[in-house]
Parts: C-alpha cells; sequence; structure tokens
C-alpha cells in the first residue's frame, strides 16, 4: 500500500467512526422555556402547536403555558397528557388543576385532569381549584406554588 492509499483508508475509517459516534451521541431533547432536559418517558412533557403545525415542546405544562401566555412561544393549541389516562389530549379538553399534593418535575404545576374527574382530583389531592385553559392567565401562573 502506498501513501496515498493509505492516507485514503485511514480518513474513510475516521469518517465511518465519527458518524457513528454521532449518531450514539444524540442530543438529549431540552424545555424551550427552562432548558431542562425531557424525559421522554415523562406524563408531563407538554407540547405548543404553531399555526404551520411545527411542535416546541416543553417539561411542564407550566413551562408550555407560561412561554405561549407570556407571547416567547406563539402557538394555536396546547397538548398535554391527562393525569389518570395518561393519554395526550388538547388543552381545551382538560382542566388544569392547581394546588395540592401532586408536583411536577420542577415542583408545582398545573395537572392537566379529565373534567369529569377534576372534583375528585381536588379532593383526593387537596387542591385548589380547576381552570379551563382559557382561565389560565400571566397571573395564574405567576402564583402557582406560590402561598
Amino acid at each position: 500500500m502506498n501513501r496515498r492509499e493509505f492516507v485514503l483508508a485511514v480518513s474513510s475509517s475516521i469518517a465511518i467512526v465519527s458518524m457513528g459516534m454521532l449518531t450514539a451521541c444524540k442530543k438529549t431533547e431540552r424545555c424551550k422555556h427552562c432548558g431542562m432536559k425531557i424525559d421522554p418517558a415523562t406524563t408531563w412533557r407538554s407540547d405548543l402547536v404553531a399555526e404551520d403545525g411545527k411542535i416546541t415542546s416543553f417539561d411542564t405544562p407550566r413551562c408550555a403555558l407560561t412561554s405561549w401566555r407570556s407571547g416567547a412561544t406563539p402557538a394555536k393549541s396546547i397538548r398535554v397528557q391527562e393525569y389518570y389516562d395518561q393519554k395526550t389530549r388538547d388543552g381545551g379538553d382538560v382542566r388544569f388543576v392547581i394546588g395540592g399534593d401532586v408536583l411536577g418535575p420542577m415542583g408545582a404545576d398545573l395537572v392537566p385532569v379529565d373534567p369529569a374527574k377534576a372534583s375528585k382530583f381536588i379532593q383526593d389531592h387537596a387542591a385548589n381549584r380547576a381552570l379551563r385553559l382559557d382561565e389560565i392567565t400571566t397571573q395564574v401562573l405567576a402564583s402557582v406554588g406560590s402561598k
């Protein structure tokens, strides 16, 4: 093998190894509001859906709603996982429960609950109240977690 063939062989080997390493070191998805890593298995993940269908992910409903209501992330809707059945639902189809003993990955949060189960959740978890999506304002979000 001459020098040129050797250099080409080494270069192509390095390129193959580098590509493999890049694939193996997949970048972890992070919340677009707070920067926290989003656990792929979490039930707290929330997504804002823009008019063009682009999805922006967040680690909790509180982060998603804060980003949306502040205008930092324009969206037409929010998708959350309902507390009991853990199915993804549109934010308009659930009630967001505030207070109580159920905490998100960053502490106090808004817990998405089926409207038919909101009263039970409030009673079982000593929560304060359940709000519709249109009732969640920046003031409400600022009060979450404060006593």
